[in-house]
């Protein structure tokens, strides 16, 4: 049986996934924060329930006229990766190069992204993305 704390991470990765937006507020929140399930911003609502975001990012999937924001590009796969899963629905990513500013665009099928010449590069090492995991 699922603790209230799973439950409670699950309702708000639902919320995310149905609406794009975390549910209303819970007290368990700041427990939640606390084992890095989410990250609270500065008003004590979810800034960060990974893969989601909770604020506007360059991170964007889109299905339709579905839309949610990722916290980076990595997350936005996984946002992908549910949404097929739980919605049954292709994606596509969009965001911009780090480098250059121009926009870029992933379309995610079925099977994973689909082929192309973008390549991901993560700045930051895994290990190191909890020392700012808002930065990272």
């Amino acid at each position: 049986m699922a603790s209230v704390i799973e439950t409670e991470r699950q309702r708000i990765l639902d919320s995310f996934l149905e609406t794009g937006r975390a549910p209303a507020a819970s007290p368990l929140w700041r427990q939640l924060a606390e084992a890095r399930w989410i990250v609270l911003d500065s008003s004590g609502g979810v800034g960060m329930a990974h893969p989601f975001s909770g604020v506007e990012t360059d991170f964007v999937v889109e299905s339709g006229e579905r839309r949610w924001f990722a916290n980076c590009f990595w997350d936005a796969l996984a946002v992908s990766a549910m949404v097929r899963a739980r919605l049954g629905l292709d994606t596509v990513i969009r965001t911009h190069c780090g480098y250059s500013g121009q926009p870029m665009e992933l379309a995610v099928g079925e099977e994973g992204p689909l082929p192309g010449e973008a390549r991901i590069h993560f700045a930051v090492p895994l290990r190191d993305w909890w020392n700012d995991i808002v930065f990272t």
